[in-house]
């Protein structure tokens, strides 16, 4: 690791780099969680079989989406902090023009879908899911738009980065410190809220640890130690295909583990051991994969990186915000029996979605003028 009061050297070809086969990847994500959540192999209720067991396992997405966020970010903003009104402006716009306007629509439809079916509308949920403070509530933790809770562990790194990096600034062997203190700051507020029972507000340990940033956190910092040795360039060009090969066997290997330990749970991820393997031991497996994909010239990181899936990946964070919830119900009310269908469909969605809808909010927020302002190129993260 570099001396103390310093970072790795920002890098402006290496910070500013668009790296097409991590657009793809977002793609890959976003499909892993599709299939989590709409299995094409289970034939029946209480019906398994082996393939369909595996493919229940494939929330793997979601770690996925956090190593590369927080790879992404480290990779732009690490060494360009500061604690300005102008720095802070910019970096905030250009999260909120990222993540908020599709998550706003798509919220709204589901509240207007709520509204509809029940004739009910709660101003304190609605409130909740906007803030996405539902996140630390187990009992709204899936309200609104379900899969948009993982939206509130990105905006807790999202707001915390910026310091991670001064601190790193100061000590950078603190990264390796900081994720079991956000662990036990994660474990005291469930000791301090638990038992108030606010509506699950860090009701016990596995929400906490499955889906809150103190539980989360090393899946970002895994990602931003892959940035910093990027940065550095330690990760150089190699021939041959050993890191992501490597990276995906051990993708692979947490896949089936999870499955293995699953025993009475709904998922292996909530077994002990599970968290274990999502948490700690996966998000390294991802980075070597990631590794891989920077360094290697393979067939996979062209597939990655092609106009398809740029597009696909391009357009995976409005696939991911629409996949369940009211848009899929739209499209299975006509098409039931078909499943390729309706995810080609909702791909269509996705993809016009974010080039008439989610890419104009986009830039028009970023274009709002800020003193000192420059361009900042789009980053990809989701």
């Amino acid at each position: 690791m570099p001396a103390a009061h310093e970072l790795p050297a920002l890098n402006p070809e290496a910070s500013s780099a668009y790296l097409p086969a991590l657009t793809g990847v977002r793609a890959v994500a976003a499909y892993l969680v599709y299939l989590h959540h709409f299995n094409p192999l289970q034939t029946g209720p209480g019906i398994e079989g082996t393939l369909e067991k595996i493919v229940r396992e494939f929330h793997v997405g979601v770690p996925v989406f956090f190593v590369l966020s927080g790879f992404l970010i480290a990779l732009r903003y690490a060494g360009t902090e500061q604690m300005t009104v102008e720095w802070w402006g910019r970096y905030l716009r250009n999260r909120v023009a990222r993540i908020y306007p599709m998550y706003f629509l798509v919220t709204a439809l589901a509240f207007a879908g709520i509204w509809y079916n029940t004739r009910t509308f709660s101003p304190g949920v609605w409130l909740l899911n906007i803030t996405f403070l539902r996140g630390f509530f187990e009992g709204f933790v899936y309200s609104g738009v379900a899969q948009g809770w993982t939206l509130t562990v990105e905006e807790c790194f999202y707001l915390s980065a910026p310091f991670v990096f001064l601190l790193l600034r100061w000590r950078p062997r603190l990264l390796w410190l900081l994720p079991p203190l956000l662990l036990g700051l994660g474990a005291i507020l469930v000791g301090l809220l638990g038992p108030k029972q606010l509506y699950g507000l860090f009701g016990n340990l596995r929400f906490m640890l499955l889906f809150t940033f103190f539980g989360r956190a090393t899946e970002f910092f895994v990602g931003i130690q892959l940035a910093l040795w990027f940065r550095q360039g330690r990760l150089q060009p190699k021939s041959g295909s050993s890191r992501t090969v490597a990276g995906l066997l051990a993708f692979g290997a947490v896949i089936l583990l999870l499955n293995a330990i699953r025993g009475p749970y709904t998922f292996g991820q909530e077994h002990p051991v599970g968290i274990i393997l999502n948490n700690i031991v996966l998000p390294v497996a991802i980075a070597l994969w990631f590794a891989g994909l920077l360094t290697e010239q393979t067939a996979l990181r062209r597939l990655l990186g092609s106009q398809t899936m740029q597009i696909l990946g391009r357009s995976s964070y409005v696939f991911y915000l629409i996949h369940m919830g009211v848009p899929h119900g739209i499209v299975t009310r006509f098409i039931t029996a078909q499943p390729l269908l309706v995810f080609l469909l909702l791909n269509v969605a996705a993809i016009g979605l974010h080039y008439l809808v989610e890419e104009p909010f986009n830039r028009w927020l970023r274009i709002v003028r800020l003193p000192g302002r420059r361009r900042v190129a789009y980053d990809g993260v989701a």
